[in-house]
């Protein structure tokens, strides 16, 4: 089975040990990439890959998480004013 760039990229972001179980990577991809496409309309990996280390590093504390996500706000922000129209989802 081929492993998902993505999924490789996120393990290298976060602390990933040798043993855990993989499939729970793709439940925080899928969620922060439906929170990345929510907030900037359309997918975009690096944004994904951090939204998903933030919810994974802060997976057992709700206030932690919202602050961290918060902190991501200016990336969204960047991401729409610089888009360029190309990645617009139908």
């Amino acid at each position: 089975m081929a492993e998902n760039p993505l999924i490789e990229k996120l393990k290298s972001h976060i602390r990933w040990e040798d043993g855990m179980d993989d499939s729970m990577l793709d439940f925080y991809r899928e969620s922060a990439d439906r929170y990345v496409v929510k907030k900037i309309g359309h997918s975009e990996d690096y944004l994904t890959i951090m939204v998903a280390t933030v919810m994974y590093d802060n997976r057992s504390a709700t206030e932690d998480l919202g602050v961290a996500l918060l902190s991501l706000e200016p990336m969204f922000a960047l991401e729409v004013l610089t888009d360029d129209g190309n990645n617009q989802q139908t």
